[in-house]
């Protein structure tokens, strides 16, 4: 079970990591039908990810993440990351384990993340970046009302080859959450 939840939904909890989770999320990251989606190119061992909670699943420069939780059950994990006081902006990032694929719990959890980002961070600029191939995770942001800002041709190299990068984004302003 996650720890605390701190931001509740209608179907899904944000909530926050606890040590708890350590092992559902580096067996999560390691899945190979998950590690190709956020660029993963090594294997996290559980020391590294301990060490990645006890360094950085909450800290000072304002990145913060959260476990999302399905029926108080583990299902993946979000968080704010690249956070920019002086423009104004962040970026999502967002995984899920399989099984809680295609049943509209990843397009919940970024709603109540980008509405936390502009409500509890006073961003101006929400951003999220989806892999060449993502098509689902490409139409979780398009939902929420993400506009395509461009695609970096070849921006990163995973599972043996490049693949585009595709950068949404919504403005304060555009969201109605």
């Amino acid at each position: 079970m996650p720890g605390p939840t701190f931001i509740e939904g209608d179907r899904v909890d944000l909530c926050a990591v606890d040590e708890d989770d350590v092992e559902f999320l580096q067996e999560t990251v390691n899945d190979p039908a998950v590690w190709p989606n956020i660029g993963a190119r090594t294997p996290l061992t559980r020391k590294q990810e301990r060490e990645w909670y006890e360094e950085q699943a909450s800290d000072d420069d304002g990145n913060v993440n959260f476990v999302v939780a399905v029926d108080d059950d583990p299902a993946g994990t979000i968080g704010v990351h690249g956070v920019d006081d002086v423009n104004g902006s962040a970026e999502l990032g967002i995984f899920l384990a399989e099984p809680y694929w295609g049943d509209g719990y990843g397009t919940e959890a970024g709603r109540l993340a980008t509405t936390y980002a502009f409500d509890q961070h006073r961003r101006h600029r929400v951003v999220a970046c989806v892999f060449e191939g993502n098509d689902a995770s490409m139409r979780v942001w398009e939902k929420l009302g993400f506009e395509l800002d461009g695609t970096h041709r070849d921006e990163v190299y995973v599972d043996g080859r490049y693949h585009d990068v595709h950068y949404y984004s919504v403005l304060e302003s555009e969201w109605d959450g």
